[in-house]
Formats: structure tokens, sequence, C-alpha cells
């Protein structure tokens, strides 16, 4: 569902990378690493609120298949 990229850094999955990343490009970014996969946005921990980063990992633990059915 999510992966720490680097310290302070975590990896989730999301439908709105494009607009998390044009509304908060200092919070959201991708790597030319994640190029390929266009549902992965990396996040600034210290630049997001707890009820965000609440809402992404629930959203990223639903695409990962966690949830499904509920």
């Amino acid at each position: 569902m999510a992966r720490i990229w680097e310290d302070g850094v975590l990896t989730v999955k999301t439908e709105e990378r494009e607009a998390l990343a044009g509304t908060g490009p200092g919070t959201y970014f991708w790597t030319p690493h994640h190029e390929r996969s266009p549902k992965l946005v990396l996040v600034r921990l210290e630049r997001i609120d707890v009820e965000e980063l609440d809402e992404l990992l629930q959203e990223s633990y639903r695409m990962a298949g966690g949830g499904a059915g509920r």
C-alpha cells in the first residue's frame, strides 16, 4: 500500500498523481524511476497533514487490493 522511498518520503498509489503534483509540487512529486508507473507518487511527509495522508493511504490500500468488497 505504501513504501518509504527515502528518509521522509513515502511512495503511495493514487488516481490523482497529476492533480496532486499540480496543486502541491512541494509535497507531491516523482522521479524518472516512477515515470513508468503513472499511479505512483512520492509524498514529502513533513509537508502533508495527517488527514490528507490518511486519505492517501486509504486510497493506496484500496488500489493495492486491500479492502475489496468492503
